[in-house]
């Protein structure tokens, strides 16, 4: 059974500081962890950091928390390879490439195949910051239930 989790539930430091976009960023693109990368809304996975913080400063929003973070967890029992997860990964970011910059990069240093989103919380186009609602979290649950056609179920 996959499984989805979103880190830096409420005060985590590592996501409201000046750093977050790069230390996030640099942490799931690590190349001994990330076997795909890529992204939406983003000139390059390179640039991702920075074309983020700049959306944010842009808007003015460059303080608060900066970036959403959550993980995708395929099942060893799914037999999901590096290059399903990445064609899910692809599939599963479309879900907010109509306002948000993401990337993603497709982990396999452990036992089980994972994806790991990163989402700037500033709206590209007008600067609203991401609500993170319940209706949305299960609406994007919907979304990668029906990209990946497995049980997905949320991790706490």
């Amino acid at each position: 059974m996959a499984t989805y989790k979103v880190t830096g539930i409420g005060e985590h430091q590592k996501f409201f500081d000046d750093n977050s976009y790069q230390d996030c960023i640099s942490y799931i693109f690590n190349p001994q962890k990330a076997t795909y990368i890529g992204g939406c809304n983003i000139s390059s996975a390179q640039m991702a950091a920075t074309e983020m913080e700049q959306t944010a400063v842009f808007f003015g929003k460059n303080s608060g928390k900066r970036v959403r973070h959550s993980i995708v967890s395929f099942d060893q029992r799914e037999h999901i390879t590096p290059e399903q997860a990445n064609i899910y990964a692809q599939k599963i970011i479309q879900h907010y490439a109509h306002e948000y910059q993401i990337v993603y990069a497709v982990h396999t240093n452990t036992d089980e195949v994972h994806i790991h989103l990163i989402m700037n919380q500033i709206s590209y186009l007008d600067g609203h910051r991401y609500g993170g609602k319940k209706k949305d979290y299960y609406d994007f649950m919907r979304h990668i239930r029906s990209v990946t056609h497995l049980v997905v179920i949320p991790v706490k």
